[in-house]
C-alpha cells in the first residue's frame, strides 16, 4: 500500500474538487453582491498577532496528515469521512452564495517575516468566502476524527487536538474571520458527518452501519 490506499484516490480527488469550486468557482457568482460583516463585539476585542501566520499556513500540513490517516483506517470509514466532508462542503457552496460575508483587515505596518506573510496572504486571498470557515471545518474534521479512530496513537490524537485549537484561533487573530466563521464551520462540519450518517445507516441496513461507524 502507498500513501494512501487504491480505493482513497478518487475520493480524495473529488473531495479537493468540490473544495476548489466551494472556495473559487462560487466568486465567479458572489464578486458584485452584497457582502456582509457578521463580526461581533469579541472580534473588535481580539488583538492582530501576525506569529499566527504559522499555525494558519500548518493548517495545510493537518489536513494532508489527517486526511491520510483516515484514508488507511478502512475502506469503510475513509468513505464514510469523506462522503460527510463532501455534503459539509456543498452546505457550504450554498451559504458563499445566499449569504456572502466579508471582514475588515488590519493595515500591515509591521516589517518582520510573519507581518509581511500575513501581508502576502491577504494580497492573494480575497476577504469573501468567510462564513463558515473553511479552514477551520477542515481541521474541525481532523481533530473529530482523531477522537474516534481507535487505531491512532494518544500522541496524534493530541498533537491534532492541539494543531486545529492553534488553526482556530490563528484564523481570529491574523484577522482572516471572525468568531462567528468559526462556529458556523463546526455547525456545518456536524451537518455534514450527519447527513453522511444518515445515508449511510440506511443505503446499507444496520449490519453495514456498524461497519461504517465513525
Amino acid at each position: 500500500m502507498g500513501i494512501v490506499p487504491d480505493y482513497a484516490y478518487l475520493p480524495l480527488a473529488f473531495m479537493f474538487l468540490i473544495n476548489l469550486v466551494t472556495y473559487y468557482g462560487t466568486r465567479l457568482i458572489t464578486d458584485h453582491f452584497k457582502h456582509y460583516d457578521i463580526s461581533v463585539s469579541l472580534d473588535n476585542r481580539l488583538p492582530f498577532w501576525p506569529v499566527f501566520i504559522i499555525p494558519y499556513l500548518f493548517a495545510f500540513v493537518q489536513w494532508t496528515v489527517g486526511f491520510i490517516v483516515i484514508s488507511r483506517s478502512s475502506k469503510a470509514y475513509c468513505y464514510k469521512v469523506i462522503s460527510g466532508e463532501i455534503f459539509s462542503k456543498l452546505i457550504v457552496c450554498i451559504i458563499f452564495v445566499l449569504f456572502p460575508t466579508t471582514v475588515f483587515r488590519n493595515e500591515i505596518s509591521g516589517q518582520d517575516l510573519c507581518s509581511q506573510v500575513v501581508a502576502f496572504i491577504y494580497r492573494i486571498d480575497a476577504p469573501t468566502n468567510l462564513f463558515p470557515s473553511i479552514h477551520c471545518l477542515e481541521s474541525y474534521i481532523c481533530m473529530r476524527t482523531a477522537l474516534e479512530m481507535k487505531e491512532v496513537s494518544k500522541k496524534y490524537k493530541t498533537s491534532m487536538i492541539v494543531t486545529g485549537l492553534l488553526v482556530f484561533m490563528s484564523t481570529l487573530l491574523v484577522k482572516q474571520h471572525v468568531v462567528l466563521d468559526v462556529l458556523g464551520a463546526v455547525v456545518v462540519a456536524e451537518t455534514g458527518r450527519f447527513i453522511a450518517e444518515f445515508i449511510f445507516a440506511h443505503q446499507f441496513g444496520k449490519k453495514a452501519g456498524r461497519e461504517y461507524e465513525y
